[in-house]
């Protein structure tokens, strides 16, 4: 019956994309929320309480150094023992359309009950609301920064050396200084940029570049330390950056972050998170290649374990291998598991993602660029920023162990390059020599080309600040400009809807991959004398597998357990037997010897703090 459940949803699913653009209109009809601009804090607060109604409730689980609070809309409230979905958006607080993209998410999954019958959501769409104040101000800095106090330069006095609006236009760019030590020159591409001068090419520096203001504290550094504080999207525990002064002393500090460690932990039945920000595991799978201790696919026994393991201490193992190597020698009935592997060989922490993990995420990109094509929605956009070291989307998947799906709601479209026409009076070697020519000519890198041609289309040019000499204390000659806070991030509200329309549904598409286990299959043979064998088959009917790998290796996600319970005596087996790692759509037998009457009933059953439990009437010997 529940397959039967998931099948239907999955062709609602197709059905419900079909026909966005007219729910987009229902939505308005049906709800003040309105997609047609950008919506303060106190606002968007205030549509969350308007949400929080029937079958959805409004957690305030922290408040943010400035007083405001941190809530989580939970959608599902009449729903016990299934699985949820966490989504988080903007915790850096300078993407206001992720914000609004988690209001639009949740106003679809009120407006549509095919998503919230068996999976709960949990979603929060402002995380960071002191640096979000920011983009609502007459001063627009574009920080990522709460409020939380901070002496970021070790003297007596703090928040004293921000920014300061030298040209009065209300926004905060750079100050190229006239310097004859400086470093950067002007780009001879396009005079709006600058660049730093090329030694190997005889070019010397005429500019210094620092952060538009004034040395507040008169300590020969300027804008070293502004009001606040520590930025929400980089204070998570995995890879916390420490050097960075912005991500605080410790994961945890701001009470933003501590709010959402303590919610998300308290509630295991998260099984899939969805961050909306800059990063987009949607469209790009995490990356590899940072270096560290735990390489997981070539693991070095260290020599204390050689011996014990039969190991060859001059080759690498995969984990696979040194699992089997483990089985050899371990008591029978142990679980041998990449957690238990990591823990005794003190591998250290995972910092790349797993491979059999890739699998899914690559799949998924690709799946996701058919959808974006079929939507006629062009991916030539400035590619996404790599998650960040101490980021939301890191520590869910590195730490939780669960599915991480990230996704950017906007980028820059990239500059398309002119096709050039073919020249038959050039020979194809002049043409080599002329193209390459114009390459080292063109010294503007792809994103500046993108930023600019966007700001000039699409703005007006109001998306770089044109250099203006102005006054300063403490120099010569000044100019004031560069690229406008937000450009790169925010467009403009009239593209919000169709934005939001055409990306989101994604995420309800990939709500519907969840594991699903279900009792497959049960045999009874009767061995003679009372004994029978029991033969139970689990299957995992989703389209992921469970745990992942990552949780896998960390031990993280709440183990599935096959129990039994009733008038019997067990002669091999357990009572309770962890199922372990299940792949998308397979089968597992598990084995029992028991000893009961004939026409006896046994209870079968699959208990999850994850998932929906399960539970089956076994009839023995009739």
């Amino acid at each position: 019956m529940k397959n039967t459940f998931i099948m239907v949803k999955k062709l609602l699913y197709l059905c419900f994309s079909g026909m966005l653009i007219f729910m987009s209109s229902g939505l308005k009809a049906q709800s003040d929320t309105g997609f047609g601009k950008y919506h303060t804090n106190q606002e968007i607060q205030q549509i969350l309480k308007e949400f929080s109604s029937g079958n959805a409730k409004l957690h305030t689980i922290a408040e943010s150094p400035g007083g405001e609070p941190i809530t989580v809309l939970e959608i599902g409230t009449n729903l016990d023992d299934v699985p949820a979905i966490f989504v988080g958006a903007n915790f850096e607080g300078n993407v206001p359309l992720a914000s609004e993209g988690a209001l639009y998410l949740a106003q679809l999954l009120l407006d549509s009950t095919a998503y919230t019958e068996d999976v709960k959501w949990y979603i929060m769409a402002q995380p960071n609301p002191d640096a979000a104040a920011d983009y609502f101000s007459e001063l627009k800095t574009g920080k990522a920064t709460n409020l939380f106090k901070v002496n970021n330069d070790g003297d007596e006095a703090t928040d004293e050396d921000g920014p300061d609006d030298l040209n009065g236009d209300g926004l905060i760019t750079q100050m190229r200084i006239k310097s004859i030590d400086g470093s950067y020159i002007v780009s001879e591409k396009d005079a709006r940029l600058m660049k730093k001068a090329d030694k190997t090419k005889g070019e010397r520096g005429e500019y210094k570049i620092l952060t538009e203001g004034i040395d507040n504290d008169t300590d020969g550094k300027y804008n070293e330390d502004g009001t606040g504080g520590i930025n929400v999207g980089i204070a998570f525990p995995h890879l916390f950056p420490y050097e960075n002064k912005e991500a605080g002393l410790f994961a945890g500090q701001t009470p933003e972050v501590y709010g959402i460690l303590r919610f998300i932990f308290d509630r295991p039945e998260i099984s899939m998170v969805y961050t909306l920000g800059t990063s987009n595991f949607c469209l790009v799978p995490p990356k590899g290649g940072r270096k560290g201790d735990a390489n997981l696919e070539r693991i070095k026994i260290p020599r204390r374990y050689v011996s014990m393991l039969n190991a060859d201490a001059s080759r690498t193992y995969t984990m696979d291998e040194t699992i089997e190597l483990f089985k050899a020698v371990v008591s029978e009935g142990t679980e041998v598991t990449p957690a238990l592997v990591a823990s005794y060989l003190s591998l250290g922490a995972a910092l790349n993602p797993m491979k059999d993990d890739l699998v899914f995420y690559n799949k998924y990109a690709e799946d996701y660029k058919k959808y974006l094509k079929a939507k006629d929605f062009s991916t030539e956009m400035l590619d996404p920023i790599p998650a960040k070291d101490g980021s939301f989307e890191l520590w869910a998947y590195y730490h939780l162990g669960v599915p991480s799906f990230s996704m950017q709601l906007f980028s820059v479209p990239k500059v398309k390059e002119e096709e050039k026409k073919d020249d038959d009076s050039d020979d194809s070697e002049d043409k080599k020599k002329k193209e390459e020519k114009s390459e080292k000519k063109d010294e503007l890198s792809e994103k500046d080309k993108a930023l600019l041609a966007y700001s000039d289309a699409e703005l007006d040019g109001a998306g770089f600040v044109a250099w203006t000499k102005v006054d300063h204390p403490d120099f010569d000659e000044v100019e004031v400009g560069g690229y406008a806070p937000y450009l790169e991030t925010t467009p403009k509200a009239d593209k919000i809807e169709s934005l939001l329309a055409t990306q989101l549904p994604w995420l309800l598409k990939l709500s519907t991959e969840l594991p699903e286990f279900a009792i497959a299959d049960k045999k009874v043979t009767d061995m003679g004398g009372g004994i029978y064998k029991l033969e139970l088959y689990v299957a995992n009917n989703g389209a992921l597998p469970y745990p992942i790998s990552m949780g896998q290796r960390n031990g993280q996600p709440a183990p599935v357990i096959l129990t039994l319970d009733g008038d019997m005596e067990l002669l091999e087996g357990k009572l309770r037997t962890p199922v372990g790692a299940i792949g998308a759509n397979q089968v597992k037998k598990y084995t029992w010897l028991l000893k009961a009457s004939k026409n006896k009933s046994i209870t079968a059953g699959i208990e999850s703090a994850v998932f929906t439990d399960v539970v089956e009437q076994i009839k023995i010997g009739g």
